[in-house]
Parts: structure tokens; sequence; C-alpha cells
């Protein structure tokens, strides 16, 4: 059974793609689309028992973790995941609630998305069933509870290596302007110690095995603290302090 099969919404996102029979269609084929990884399997099932793994060891070892970053900034992970969905269940998945904090004083809240996102990522020529495969770190907007800026986007499609059975460890800053790109990678080197080559961070290994909790919970942290810097760098979490 497929990891979405499992979710609360999966009925109701399958009558979406009933009425949207085009969205999900094969446009380029494995491993041709340039945003894919060059070390996907041919056998779309095996991309997808390997990320499915992925996802269910991280709604396994997450909930209640604390990330200590540096300058006293803590992130409290809550107990439990809640179902999601959006955008008439096109999108549907779980999210997991985190607090942020520096100097134990609460900054915002936030949550983590394991997800869809759509068609993006060519999901029809990856995986066996058609679902894109996101993970997607966000935090609330100030004074609200129920809108969200996004923090980070990983797509298993880019760095997922199936032959090895483990994750690429090179990430290419993207989405950020050009003025902001050398101040946020020098905080990342600097401020988090983060190995920075270039435009290129390399996150931590991840091996797809049952022994795989600590590299997990270190590419977690990466990704996360890589989110937060491009925010406070873009002016978008003014109550942080680097």
């Amino acid at each position: 059974m497929s990891w979405f099969q499992e979710r609360a919404y999966y009925t109701e996102h399958m009558r979406y793609r009933e009425k949207n029979p085009t969205r999900y269609i094969k446009k380029y084929g494995t491993n041709r689309h340039t945003d894919h990884s060059k070390v996907l399997s041919t056998d779309l099932l095996t991309n997808q028992v390997l990320v499915d793994k992925i996802y269910h060891q991280i709604m396994s070892v997450l909930p209640n973790k604390r990330f200590a970053l540096t300058d006293s900034i803590e992130v409290y992970f809550n107990s439990t995941w809640q179902e999601y969905g959006d955008n008439d269940r096109s999108v549907i998945g779980v999210s997991l609630d985190y607090t942020l904090l520096q100097f134990k004083n609460e900054l915002r809240k936030g949550r983590l998305l394991l997800a869809n996102w759509g068609n993006r990522g060519e999901p029809a020529s990856v995986y066996d069933d058609a679902f894109s495969r996101f993970l997607l770190f966000e935090i609330r907007k100030p004074n609200s509870s129920t809108q969200y800026n996004g923090l980070t986007q990983y797509g298993f499609h880019k760095y997922l290596n199936s032959k090895y059975k483990k994750m690429s460890t090179d990430y290419k800053l993207l989405g950020v302007k050009k003025e902001n790109k050398s101040t946020i990678l020098h905080l990342l080197q600097t401020t988090f110690e983060l190995k920075v080559e270039g435009d290129n961070i390399e996150l931590p290994l991840v091996e797809i095995s049952n022994e795989n909790e600590e590299q997990l919970l270190n590419l977690l942290k990466q990704l996360l603290i890589i989110g937060l810097t491009k925010e406070y760098t873009r002016k978008r979490i003014n109550e942080l302090s680097l």
C-alpha cells in the first residue's frame, strides 16, 4: 500500500483526479526532466517504496523532538501528526506543528508538511502512484493562526539515489534573490557551521535503512536551519536574532 493510500483524504483526492484527468500525466519520463535526480530507478515502484520508508520513519522519530540550534534557538515539535488536505484535496498528507523559541521566549509557531505538492516534480514519471513527495517546513505569518510562509521545500525526486538507497547530500540554494544569497550562505557557514561550497550546501548523508534515525534528524535540522536563515534574511522573522 502506498503511503498516500493511508491518508485520510486519499479518497477525496482520487475524486479530484477523476475531475482533472490531465493533471498527472507523464511528460518527460524518469531522469529526463531537468528537475530530476539522475539516479532514480526506472522502476517507479522502487522509488515510491524508498521515499515512503523515509516518510514513515520521519513520522516515527520526529514527534516530541527538540532541536537545539546556535544562539539559544530551540525548536520543539508537537507529539501528534495531523492529517492534511488543501486546495479541493489536490494536496494531501500530514502535518506536525512546532514552536520556535530563542532565549526561552516563544517567537512563532510553524509546521512540517509531508505531502504531495500538486503536479510538481513530474510525479507520474517518478512514482508508481503519481503522487509527488515533498517535505516542507513552514512558519506562521505574524498575528495569524492559519496562514504560513514557506521556509524550505525539499522534493525527494531531486535527491533520491535509488541505486544506493540514500539521499544526495548536494543541496543547491534556490528561490532567493541574488543580493540575499551571499548573506544566507555566509550565515549558514559561520553561524550554523553548515558545509557550503559555492551555491551548494552539503547536507548530512541519509541512508534508507532501519538505522538512520540520527541521520534523518540531522537532515531535518539542517533543512529547518536553511529555511529560518532565508526568512531571517528576507526580514520575515524580525523577532529572531542572528
